[in-house]
């Protein structure tokens, strides 16, 4: 499918903005393969542009790659991660689809990683 290694392309190349303008050509049909190639991903960039560009999609096999991307570190684009997160929390729970209050508080949205995490078994930052 030509699609799906576009998509890969763009994860493996960091294209931000393409990753962007790519996200309403995923389809239900390529999140299972997307989803099974987060987990080749050996960095945290490249877990993080995958997670951007499923974002929009709500899908059974995304559940445990956004738990996952939960756990990345901040250390790097620190408000590209944090946003990533806020996208993840709410594919994970409905209560946590509070995008813009998470963009405004980033307190808040440290907090509600921290509680879906540990609900969730997950290593804790």
């Amino acid at each position: 499918m030509y699609a799906l290694e576009r998509f890969r392309s763009l994860v493996r190349s960091l294209s931000w903005v393409e990753i962007e303008f790519a996200r309403p050509a995923v389809r239900p049909g390529h999140v299972e393969a997307l989803a099974a190639f987060y987990w080749t991903l050996d960095d945290w960039p490249r877990r993080i542009a995958l997670v951007q560009l499923v974002q929009d999609q709500d899908h059974p096999a995304l559940r445990p790659v956004m738990l996952d991307v939960l756990r990345a570190p901040l250390a790097e684009d620190t408000e590209n991660v944090e946003l990533t997160k806020a996208a993840a929390l709410r594919l994970i729970d409905p209560r946590y689809d509070t995008f813009t209050a998470f963009y405004e508080d980033r307190a808040a949205l440290a907090a509600a990683v921290h509680e879906v995490l540990a609900a969730h078994g997950s290593g804790v930052e």
